[in-house]
C-alpha cells in the first residue's frame, strides 16, 4: 500500500472525527438547551400556578371586599354589619373561623367581649370544649399578656398558633385541660389578630383562623385591607344606629324602647333555637310608684324610673338588651345565660337598686322575675307569661325580691276564672254597686265543689258584671259564647291548654268596661273622638290595671289586650294585623261583635240573626279573620236550629 494512500486515509480519519466531535458538541449543546429550557418549563408552570392561585385569591378577596362594600351601604344595625363581614371571611376567602371583639366600658374597667362571631361546625366544637357560650367571656384590657391587647396596643398585625395567648387572663379563666383541647382542634393552624379602630379610636379586633400555618405577604396585605374596609364599615353602621337608636330610645331613661325589646327577644329565640343555647329574661317593676307620685310628684317619680334605667345600663354587658316596656317595667335579654347565671345578675340588680338613693322617697327597690328560654319554656310568648308571673310573684310576697319563674301545673281553667274574679271582686278592684258588690262576695264564701255547679257559677258572674255596664241586655250569653268559642278552637285543633285559656278569657274579655264613664258606655249619640278614644282604651286597662297584677290571669293578659285587633291591622291598641294577632284575640272579636250586634244598645235597637251575620261577611279579611269567620258562622247556624 503506497504511502500517499495512508497518508489520505489518515487525513480523511481526522476529519471524520473532527466531524464526529462538532456533532457531539453540537448535541452537547443542543441537550443543555434542551434541559435549560425544561427547567424554565418548570418554573414557569410552577410561576404560572402561584399567579393563578394569587389570581384566584385575589377575586375572592375582591368578592368579600365588595361585599363588605355593599354593607357599608346597607342600614344593617352594627352587629348584623359585622356578621356579614366575618361571613364573607369564612364563605368568601376561605377562613374556618371568625369573630370580631369590641371594647367595652364598663364600671371603670375596659374589656373586649365578642360582637360577631361565625356560627359554624367549627364554633360549636369550640363552645363545647369551654362549656359555656363564648359570647360570655371577656378579656381586660390591662391584660399585657394576652394578644388581643398587644394588637391593640401596638396597632398591628399579631399571630399565634395557641389559644393559650387568646384565653390568657379571659374571664372566666380556661383550665390547662380546655386550652389543650383547643389546640389540639387548632391543629398547628394560624391565628391572626388585627386591631380595629374607628374614627381614630380603638373599636376592638378581627380574629381569623386560616386554613394555613403560615401567614404570607399577600396574604397579610389582603387582610389589612380587609381589616381597613371593617372599620370603615363599622363607622357607617355606627352612623345608622345612632339614628336608629333615637327611635328604638326610650326618651326618658336611655334604655331601649319596647318596640325594639320585642324585635330583639324574638330574634334572640330564633337563634337560642338554632344553636340550642339558652338565653334568660328579667322582668323589673317599680315598687310603689305611685305613692311616689301621689307623694312626691310625678317628677320625683321620674327621678325613681331613672334610677333604675341608669342600674340597669351599668350592670349590662355589650350583648344584653335593657329595655323599658312600660310606665314602671323592665326587661333585660341576657343572651348565653342560663337559670344561675340569671337569678345571680338579678340579685345583683336589685341589690344595686335598693343601694341608691333619691330625693324624697330615698331608696327605692323592685320586684323582680327571671326566666330561661328553652329551660322553662321554647315559645316567647309563654316566656313573657312565665317572667311577668314570676315578677308579680315577687311583688305578690313583699316585693324587693327576686323570684324564679315555674311552670304551673295544669290547674283547672275554672279554678283560675275564680281565683280570678274573687281577687277582682273582693279587692275591689273595679267599681261596682254595693248591692252587687256584697252579693257576690257572700256568695264567694261559699263556692260550688262540683265542675258543673262552678261552671254555672262563673257565668253568673260574668253575666252579672256585664248587666252593670250593659243594662239593655235582658238575657246573658256567657254560656253561649263559652260554648261557641270552644267549638271554634277545637276545629282549629287548638291545644287544651289553649282552649283553657280561651275560655277563661271570654269571661273577661269585657271586664275593662267597668272602668269606663257611664255616661260614655250608655251615651244614646254619637261619640265624640275623644270619647271613642276612651273606649279603646278598655283592652289595655282590662289587661294591665286590672288583671296583670292577678297571677291567675298573668297568661290571658295578651288575649285581652288584643282582642279588638283588626285583620288589616286597623284596630287597636296595636294595630296588629294577621296572624300577628292571637287566635283567641280573633275568635273573641267575632263573637263579641255578633252578640253586640243582637243585643240592645242606647244608640239602636237590636239586630236579626240575619242582619247581624250579614254585618260579619262584609267584613270578612278586613275586620276578621275569614276562617274563623266560617266556623263561627258554621256553629251559630247549628244553635240556631236546635229548639230552644
Amino acid at each position: 500500500m503506497s504511502f500517499n494512500f495512508y497518508k489520505d486515509f489518515i487525513s480523511k480519519a481526522k476529519s471524520f472525527g473532527n466531524k464526529i466531535g462538532e456533532l457531539e458538541n453540537t448535541v452537547q449543546d443542543e441537550k443543555f438547551k434542551f434541559k435549560e429550557v425544561f427547567e424554565r418549563n418548570i418554573i414557569l408552570e410552577k410561576e404560572i400556578s402561584e399567579r393563578t392561585e394569587e389570581l384566584n385569591q385575589a377575586n375572592k378577596s375582591l368578592l368579600t371586599l365588595q361585599h363588605i362594600w355593599s354593607t357599608m351601604n346597607s342600614e344593617e344595625p352594627l352587629t348584623g354589619v359585622l356578621s356579614t363581614v366575618i361571613r364573607g371571611l369564612v364563605d368568601g376567602a376561605g377562613y374556618i373561623y371568625s369573630s370580631v371583639l369590641q371594647i367595652y366600658e364598663n364600671n371603670e374597667k375596659s374589656e373586649l367581649r365578642i360582637r360577631a362571631l361565625t356560627e359554624n361546625a367549627y364554633a360549636i366544637k369550640v363552645q363545647e370544649i369551654l362549656g359555656k357560650i363564648v359570647l360570655t367571656y371577656s378579656i381586660n384590657l390591662e391584660n399585657e399578656n394576652n394578644i388581643f391587647v398587644q394588637a391593640l396596643k401596638s396597632r398591628s398585625i399579631k399571630s399565634t398558633k395557641s389559644y393559650r395567648q387568646v384565653y390568657h387572663g379571659s374571664d372566666p379563666k380556661l383550665t390547662d385541660e380546655q386550652i389543650e383541647c383547643l389546640d389540639a382542634l387548632l391543629a398547628g393552624r394560624l391565628i391572626t389578630i388585627l386591631p380595629l379602630i374607628a374614627n381614630d379610636k380603638p373599636f376592638g379586633c378581627l380574629f381569623v383562623i386560616s386554613i394555613r400555618n403560615e401567614i404570607s405577604d399577600t396574604e397579610k396585605n389582603f387582610l389589612n385591607l380587609f381589616a381597613g374596609q371593617t372599620e370603615l364599615a363599622i363607622t357607617i353602621a355606627g352612623l345608622f344606629e345612632k339614628i336608629r337608636n333615637q327611635a328604638n330610645t326610650d326618651g326618658l331613661t336611655g334604655l331601649y324602647n319596647r318596640r325594639y325589646f320585642d324585635q330583639c327577644l324574638v330574634s334572640e329565640a330564633d337563634r337560642s333555637m338554632r344553636l340550642r343555647q339558652p338565653f334568660t329574661l328579667i322582668a323589673l317593676d317599680l315598687d310603689h310608684l305611685k305613692q311616689i307620685n301621689d307623694t312626691h310628684g310625678h317628677s320625683t317619680g321620674d327621678v325613681a324610673i331613672c334610677h333604675i334605667g341608669s342600674v340597669l345600663k351599668q350592670n349590662a354587658r355589650s350583648i344584653d338588651i335593657p329595655s323599658r316596656s312600660g310606665g314602671e317595667e323592665f326587661a333585660i335579654i341576657l343572651p348565653g345565660i342560663d337559670i344561675e347565671g340569671g337569678m345571680i345578675a338579678a340579685e345583683r340588680l336589685r341589690i344595686a337598686i335598693e343601694a341608691g338613693s333619691i330625693e324624697g322617697p330615698g331608696k327605692v327597690t323592685a320586684s323582680i322575675g327571671v326566666a330561661t328560654f328553652l329551660k322553662h319554656t321554647e315559645s316567647v310568648g309563654e316566656l313573657l307569661e312565665l317572667v311577668d308571673q314570676a315578677m308579680y310573684k315577687a311583688k305578690r310576697n313583699g316585693r324587693n325580691q327576686v323570684q324564679l319563674a315555674t311552670k304551673e301545673e295544669n290547674i283547672d281553667w275554672r279554678q283560675l276564672a275564680m281565683e280570678t274574679f274573687a281577687e277582682i271582686i273582693t279587692k275591689q278592684r273595679i267599681p261596682l254597686a254595693p248591692a252587687i258588690a256584697n252579693d257576690l262576695i257572700k256568695k264567694f264564701k261559699t263556692p260550688p265543689t262540683s265542675e258543673d255547679a262552678l261552671t254555672d257559677f262563673l257565668y253568673y258572674i260574668t253575666d252579672s258584671l256585664s248587666k252593670t255596664y250593659q243594662p239593655l241586655n235582658k238575657k246573658g250569653h256567657t254560656r253561649e259564647k263559652v260554648e261557641i268559642a270552644t267549638e271554634i278552637a277545637e276545629k282549629l285543633n287548638l291545644i287544651q291548654s289553649e282552649i283553657d285559656k280561651l275560655k277563661m278569657a271570654v269571661l273577661l274579655y269585657d271586664i275593662g268596661n267597668l272602668m269606663m264613664p257611664e255616661n260614655i258606655l250608655l251615651k244614646p249619640g254619637k261619640l265624640t273622638e275623644k270619647e271613642k278614644t276612651k273606649i279603646q282604651e278598655h283592652p289595655i286597662i282590662a289587661a294591665r290595671e286590672i288583671l296583670k297584677p292577678i297571677l291567675s290571669a298573668n297568661h290571658i293578659i295578651s288575649v285581652i289586650e288584643h282582642h279588638h285587633e283588626n285583620w288589616d291591622g286597623t284596630g287597636y291598641p296595636s294595630n296588629l294585623a294577621g296572624k300577628d294577632i292571637p287566635v283567641a284575640s280573633r275568635i273573641i272579636l267575632i263573637i263579641d261583635a255578633y252578640f253586640a250586634l243582637i243585643s240592645d244598645r242606647p244608640y239602636r235597637k237590636s239586630m236579626t240573626h240575619k242582619e247581624a251575620i250579614k254585618i260579619l261577611k262584609e267584613g270578612a279579611n278586613t275586620k276578621w279573620d275569614s276562617e274563623i269567620l266560617n266556623l263561627f258562622i258554621a256553629a251559630i247556624e247549628q244553635k240556631q236550629k236546635k229548639p230552644v
